[in-house]
């Protein structure tokens, strides 16, 4: 089995003379462990801010995982989170396989069965999946995905294997480890069985809801948040005990648009229903009216529909973005690979955390109140929802000036 450690091309150290300094200040930086597993693949990479179907991407046969594949990395993803498309073929599976880290899938096209086993155990758990279901394997479980109808099945999937292979930099550590971490799967019965009832995030109060297994992602409920716009729906799946794939599932109503808001890179929308665009654009460079201050070549423009997606902040530094509905129906969207709550960076336990990208920049946070956000968004918008047949019904009094 091939090595992912990165090649140490050594060569003898030179000291320098006089007042001189040793080394270079400028350099080429060397491939990180799992860019160099992604080209020992064989299969396509795709790059860029998103795209407007997965399903179109072209694939290629994938040796490792028994199906065809292509691997996405969006600018403001890579050496964090991956993402993939696999292509399962007719009444057939892909080829058993464990790992050591936390993995997802969307099911775009297709139906069949997903089986679930410890390492030398025999006795297996499994599902069934449809267009739209989300599950997640529990790290470090045997799986098999098999397709259960006469055309070729294909998943999306997002993965913590960035970190795992940067980290450990050994495929027999992550692909051959025999450790089982029974407090994420313990094979019961009823492990796969899906569940409905909201809970509060015990840190946020956001909702939550626990469970490993979602029959459609697409049209499950979604509780009232309205954080991001007027009527805007949203969740925070747990699922498989992972602590590194979080995100949340959201939704907009028809003819409306959240507010632009900033962040560093990793997170990408996955579009679930409707159809929508976003737009992102680098704080520092463009600041809070880019269009209006002559910098639209900073601008990035993603249309997408089911089964597209789009890096919210392609930045790796902090990028405003903002995401619109121009579709008849609802608009969600799946923060498929993004890590959500709170953070966990301080001194200690028990600091206040004040969540920026929640709060407006007239208070210190990071989202820009509709009243002073660039003119050209509301126009653009209406042209959009005009050629869609839409209308916009986003309340009036959203833009008006706190003081009014």
């Amino acid at each position: 089995m091939k090595s992912i450690m990165v090649a140490d091309a050594s060569r003898p150290f030179i000291e320098p003379t006089g007042d001189a300094k040793a080394g270079s200040l400028q350099y080429r930086r060397p491939p990180s462990a799992w860019e160099q597993f992604q080209k020992e693949e064989g299969i396509p990479v795709y790059k860029g801010v998103g795209m407007y179907d997965s399903r179109e991407l072209p694939r290629e046969d994938w040796e490792r995982v028994g199906g065809r594949g292509t691997y996405i990395q969006l600018f403001g993803t890579n050496n964090q989170t991956g993402m993939f498309v696999v292509e399962v073929p007719a009444r057939g599976a892909l080829t058993p396989q464990k790992h050591l880290y936390e993995e997802r899938y969307i099911v775009l096209e297709g139906s069949g069965t997903t089986e679930v086993w410890k390492e030398g155990s025999t006795k297996r758990t499994a599902f069934e999946w449809r267009p739209w279901s989300l599950f997640s394997i529990p790290l470090n479980a045997w799986f098999r995905i098999a397709n259960g109808t006469s055309s070729p099945a294909l998943l999306l999937g997002a993965n913590t294997a960035p970190l795992a292979i940067n980290t450990y930099q050994s495929r027999g550590f992550i692909f051959d480890n025999p450790f089982s971490f029974d407090e994420r799967y313990d094979a019961s019965e009823d492990y796969w069985k899906p569940r409905n009832q909201i809970e509060a995030h015990p840190v946020t109060g956001r909702a939550l809801l626990k469970t490993n297994l979602f029959p459609n992602v697409a049209s499950c409920p979604l509780p009232l948040d309205n954080h991001r716009a007027a009527g805007y729906r949203r969740v925070e799946p747990k699922m498989a005990g992972n602590t590194l794939l979080r995100g949340f599932i959201a939704e907009y109503p028809s003819g409306r648009y959240s507010k632009a808001h900033a962040h560093a890179g990793g997170a990408v929308l996955v579009c679930l229903k409707g159809k929508g665009y976003s737009f992102t654009w680098p704080r520092e460079q463009g600041g809070l009216t880019p269009w209006r201050a002559g910098k639209t070549d900073l601008v990035k423009m993603q249309e997408y529909r089911a089964g597209g997606m789009v890096s919210a902040a392609p930045g790796p530094a902090n990028w405003f973005h903002q995401h619109f509905a121009i579709s008849k129906e609802p608009f969600r969207v799946f923060n498929f690979t993004g890590v959500s709550g709170q953070s966990n960076r301080g001194n200690e336990g028990g600091e206040l955390v004040r969540k920026a990208t929640l709060i407006d920049t007239t208070e210190g946070g990071s989202t820009i109140p509709y009243h002073l956000e660039d003119p050209f968004v509301r126009g653009y918008y209406r042209s959009r929802l005009e050629e869609e047949g839409a209308e916009l019904t986003m309340p009036p009094a959203l833009y008006a000036h706190p003081r009014a």
